[in-house]
């Protein structure tokens, strides 16, 4: 099993703007993004910390869900942006 890696806010942010995740609004310290398909996702940015785990696992399942990625495939995907199953 495939450990789940420590990425700030702005990098899982930065990897989920690949898959078409556009800043739909901001309230305090959370970012919620959408794509133009209904999917939504809220992001907590506190600057200069690491998502939790937690944060991290939930997106993962999400990855999951939605878009049809395996475990291991979602954990590369926040890692390194790849591999993109979803287009635009």
């Amino acid at each position: 099993m495939t450990k789940l890696p420590l990425l700030s806010a702005r990098e899982v942010i930065g990897r989920l703007r690949r898959i078409c995740f556009k800043e739909e609004r901001q309230s305090g310290s959370h970012l919620i993004l959408k794509r133009a398909t209904g999917e939504r996702l809220t992001i907590p940015v506190h600057h200069g910390r690491e998502l939790s785990r937690g944060i991290i696992k939930e997106i993962v399942n999400k990855l999951e869900d939605w878009f049809g990625y395996s475990r291991e495939e979602a954990i590369e995907f926040l890692k390194t942006g790849k591999p993109e199953k979803v287009s635009c």
